[in-house]
């Protein structure tokens, strides 16, 4: 199993990882690092460095856009992520895996 044997569906597991990861492929647009700590209730900082792992194991991908937040008239830039479809695939595996 190739993505069993390379530790991506260990990181995949870890709780908090899973957790970002199931939210980003619900959603049917990309989500910003603070939409995902509000729902998810993890610290913006744990959400940007499992997201920052993810990203390096091909599960997220990201783009930085500028967005104006809470009525603001002046644009923020933000890291807008969502899943790659290697998530599916690592996911169907573990599935096959555990039985």
């Amino acid at each position: 199993m190739k993505f069993i044997d390379d530790g991506t569906a260990g990181a995949v597991m870890h709780p908090s990882r899973f957790k970002i990861l199931q939210l980003l492929r619900q959603s049917k647009e990309p989500l910003f690092v603070e939409q995902i700590s509000k729902e998810l209730h993890i610290h913006p900082r744990m959400v940007s460095h499992h997201l920052d792992v993810l990203q390096e194991l091909g599960l997220v991908e990201s783009r930085y856009e500028v967005v104006n937040l809470n009525g603001s008239k002046r644009g923020v830039a933000v890291r807008m992520c969502f899943a790659t479809p290697k998530v599916d695939e690592v996911l169907r595996q573990i599935r096959e895996s555990v039985g």
